[in-house]
C-alpha cells in the first residue's frame, strides 16, 4: 500500500517544521536549557504543524544527546520512542474518547515512571471535544503533575477551552505558512519522488493549499499519481478548479458592468464542471489579491500570465469597489450553500454590482421661507432658525429658484461612467507611486459614481470637507499633470456637490445675495449678509 505524501513527508525533527519560526525557537531554546514546562497548548488551524511538533518535542526531551533541540535519533531512548509498544510518549484522541471515565483512568496512569526516558508526554489531540466533567477531572492533574509528566494539548479550537484550563498551560498560536513556503516543500517533494510539473502547477497546489501543509500534500499527492510529468492544465482539471485567467475575465466583466458576459462567463465556468461555491471564493481570493496590489503594490500573483491583466484591473478599480465585491459574495456564500438554485443567486450577486445604488443623488427641495420678521422673545428650545428680512418675498423666491437649478447642474447622472471611471483608476495609481500624501486617500475613497467625462473636462463632484483637499492647488497641479500625460486634453473640474448639506446650510445657501440677518432658537445671531 502506498504510503500518503502527509504521512511519508511528516517531519521527525524541528528543522523540517516549516512556517512556524518562533514556535520552533522557544522550543529548541526550552530544551537546550532544560526549562521544559509541565503542560503546553498547541493551536492553530489544520495541518500547520501541531501535532507534529508535539511528537518531536516530546522525543526531544526524553533524547540523551538532541541536536539543536531536535532529538538525534540515533541514541536507545530514541529508538525506544519509535517503537509501537512505547510507553512512555501516548498520543490519545480526545475526539472518540472525551469521556470523564478516559480521564479518570489517564489520572491513574501518570504516577507510574517512564521506563526508558526522563519524561512521560501526553499528547491529547483535538483536546476542545472533551466533555465539561472531563475537563474538570484533568484540572487538578494538569495543575500539579508529577515531575516526569508533561501534558501537550493539541486543538484548533481554543476558544472551547476552560478559562482554568487554558491559564494552565504554555499556549503557541500555529500560524498559516505562506504560500512560498508551500510551494518551495511541494516541489522538494516532486523532485524527491522522481515527478516532474510546470512551476506554474505547483504554485496552484500551494495556493489550494491554503496555509495547510497537510492539505497541500494531499492535493500534490492527487495532481501526483494523475501523471508524473504534471502540466498546468492537467493540475486544473484534476482539482476541479479554474485559471485565474479565466477568474481575472470574469471579474473584469463585473468591473465593465457587462452583464451579457457575466453571465456567458458563469455559465461557461459551470459548464466546465466547476461548482458554484469554488467559482465565488475563487472570485473572493483574486479580489483580495487586487486589493494588496492597489494598497501596497505587491502583486501576489503567482500566475506570469495574469500579472499584466492584475495590472490592469487595478487600474481599472479602487478599493471601495473591491471591498463591496468581497462583501456581497461573501453574503451570498451563504444562500449558494442551502440554494435550490445556486447560479442563478451567484449571477444576481454579480449582476447587483453593476447596477446603479438604490440610494442615488438627488436635488433637495429648499425649506419654505418665512417671511415674516422674527420677534425678539424668550429663546426657544427648538433650534431650528428664525429668518429677518430687509427685502420683498420676490426677491426670496429668485433666489431660491435660482439655488435649487444650480444644485440640478452639479448633481452627476444616476449611471455609472466607465470611460471616466477608467481615467480614475489611472490618476489613483499615479498618485500611489508618486506618494501624493492625503490626496491618494480622498481619491481612493472617491466613489465611482462621482466622476464624468464631458467633452474634454475631467468633472469630480466632491461632498462636504473634502471639497478643499481636492481644490488644494498643489493638489489640483498634481492630478492635471497626470491627465496632461494621456494627451488627450483632459481639464480638471471640481464641483462641490451639495445635496448631502444640512437644513441650515440649505437655508443659508437660499438666501445668497439677500439683505438679511439669521438667528437660531436661542437668539443667537448665526449670519448676517449685506
Amino acid at each position: 500500500m502506498k504510503t500518503a505524501l502527509y504521512r511519508k513527508y511528516r517531519p521527525t525533527t524541528f528543522d523540517g517544521v516549516i512556517g512556524q519560526d518562533v514556535i520552533v525557537t522557544t522550543l529548541t531554546n526550552q530544551i537546550r536549557k532544560g526549562a521544559v514546562s509541565h503542560a503546553y497548548l498547541f493551536t492553530g488551524s489544520r495541518g500547520t504543524g501541531k501535532t507534529s511538533c508535539a511528537k518531536i518535542f516530546a522525543r526531544a526531551i526524553n533524547c540523551a544527546s538532541p541536536i539543536n533541540g531536535s532529538p538525534c535519533g540515533k541514541c536507545d531512548t530514541c529508538k525506544a520512542l519509535t517503537s509501537p509498544t512505547n510507553l512512555d510518549v501516548l498520543e490519545m484522541d480526545a475526539a472518540s474518547n472525551n469521556g470523564v471515565d478516559y480521564i479518570r483512568e489517564l489520572r491513574e496512569n501518570v504516577s507510574y515512571l517512564p521506563t526508558s526516558g526522563k519524561y512521560k508526554v501526553y499528547i491529547i489531540d483535538e483536546v476542545h471535544m472533551l466533555s465539561s466533567s472531563a475537563f474538570n477531572a484533568l484540572l487538578k492533574t494538569l495543575e500539579e503533575p508529577p515531575a516526569h509528566v508533561v501534558f501537550i494539548l493539541c486543538t484548533t479550537e481554543a476558544h472551547k477551552l476552560p478559562a482554568t484550563i487554558l491559564s494552565r498551560c504554555m499556549r503557541f498560536d500555529f500560524n498559516l505558512v505562506p504560500t512560498e513556503e508551500l510551494y518551495k516543500l511541494i516541489k522538494k517533494i516532486f523532485d524527491a519522488e522522481g515527478a516532474k510539473a510546470e512551476d506554474q502547477a505547483l504554485w496552484h497546489i500551494a495556493k489550494l493549499g491554503e496555509g495547510s501543509v497537510r492539505d497541500t500534500l494531499s492535493v500534490g499527492d492527487r495532481c501526483m499519481a494523475a501523471s508524473d510529468n504534471l502540466t498546468y492544465e492537467l493540475a486544473l482539471k484534476v482539482t476541479g478548479a479554474g485559471g485565474t485567467a479565466e477568474t481575472a475575465s470574469l471579474l473584469d466583466a463585473v468591473v465593465r458592468a457587462d452583464a451579457g458576459e457575466i453571465i456567458r462567463l458563469v455559465e461557461q465556468l459551470a459548464s466546465a464542471g466547476r461548482s458554484v461555491s469554488q467559482i465565488s471564493h475563487e472570485l473572493t481570493v483574486f479580489a483580495r489579491d487586487l486589493m494588496m496590489l492597489i494598497a501596497s503594490g505587491v502583486n501576489p500573483t503567482a500566475s506570469v500570465e495574469i500579472v499584466e491583466k492584475a495590472k490592469d484591473l487595478a487600474s481599472r478599480t479602487n478599493l471601495n469597489f473591491l471591498v463591496q465585491f468581497v462583501r456581497v459574495l461573501g453574503g451570498a456564500d451563504a444562500e449558494i450553500r442551502y440554494s435550490t438554485s445556486p447560479r442563478i443567486v451567484l449571477e444576481s450577486a454579480l449582476l447587483s454590482l453593476c447596477l446603479a445604488p438604490a440610494e442615488t443623488v438627488q436635488s433637495v427641495a429648499m425649506p419654505a421661507v418665512n417671511t415674516t420678521p422674527a420677534v425678539n422673545t424668550t429663546p426657544a428650545v427648538n433650534t431650528t432658525p428664525a429668518v429677518k428680512f430687509n427685502s420683498s418675498p420676490s426677491s426670496s423666491v429668485q433666489s431660491n429658484e435660482k439655488s435649487i437649478e444650480n444644485k440640478e447642474r452639479i448633481t452627476p447622472p444616476l449611471t455609472r461612467d466607465g470611460n471616466a471611471v477608467a481615467v480614475l483608476g489611472l490618476i489613483r495609481n499615479k498618485l500611489r507611486h508618486n506618494s501624493a500624501g492625503l490626496i491618494i486617500g480622498e481619491y481612493g475613497n472617491l466613489p465611482d459614481e462621482n466622476v464624468r467625462l464631458v467633452g474634454n473636462k475631467f468633472v469630480i463632484f466632491v461632498e462636504g470637507g473634502s471639497y478643499l483637499t481636492f481644490t488644494e492647488p498643489n493638489n489640483m497641479r498634481e492630478v492635471q499633470n497626470i491627465l496632461d500625460e494621456q494627451g488627450k486634453g483632459y481639464v480638471l473640474t471640481v464641483e462641490r456637490l451639495t445635496s448631502g448639506a444640512s437644513v441650515m446650510s440649505q437655508i443659508l445657501d437660499a438666501l445668497q445675495g439677500l439683505e438679511v440677518e439669521v438667528v437660531d432658537g436661542k437668539g443667537k445671531t448665526i449670519r448676517t449678509q449685506n
